[in-house]
């Protein structure tokens, strides 16, 4: 073996290291994940939730099909039962949760000639945002379907 020796300026005795050492980085990124996976099991917690009664019962629920109908007046039904436009898409949402299928998740609507534009969107946006499947136009009543009587339309 020869001994030799190497010229080294001193330009090059001064120039910074460029390279990037990334062992140290790779430690650091797995003593964390390591503390992460072991930590977070302990850090679950449960939290007492007292959720509230629902005061329509599977009993209660209208059978066959959903019919929400509008008079010229502005009224909303659903199946004969008068519903209040604040409390429509919620009704709506209770109804038809209990309905599993999608199939069962149809909404027919029956509208007045006369009722408001307006109103009709209303309703039928609101049977969307409720979950309903499929809507539902209707020219004539459906056989067997609830319709609002006359009497509670004038």
């Amino acid at each position: 073996m020869r001994n030799t020796k190497i010229k080294i300026s001193p330009a090059q005795l001064h120039r910074p290291n460029s390279n990037i050492n990334v062992v140290p980085l790779v430690d650091v990124v797995l003593v964390l994940l390591i503390l992460f996976m072991v930590l977070t099991p302990l850090l679950e917690k449960d939290i007492a939730v007292q959720l509230p009664e629902d005061s329509l019962t599977t009993d209660e629920m209208p059978e066959g099909p959903l019919v929400v109908s509008l008079d010229k007046t502005g009224h909303l039904y659903l199946n004969q039962e008068t519903v209040a436009d604040g409390d429509y898409v919620h009704t709506l949402r209770r109804v038809l949760s209990t309905r599993n299928n999608r199939a069962e998740r149809v909404v027919f609507f029956s509208v007045d000639g006369q009722a408001g534009y307006e109103k009709v969107v209303f309703a039928l946006d609101g049977a969307r945002q409720a979950g309903a499947a499929s809507l539902g136009l209707l020219t004539t009543p459906l056989d067997n379907a609830p319709m609002p009587s006359k009497a509670k339309q004038e």
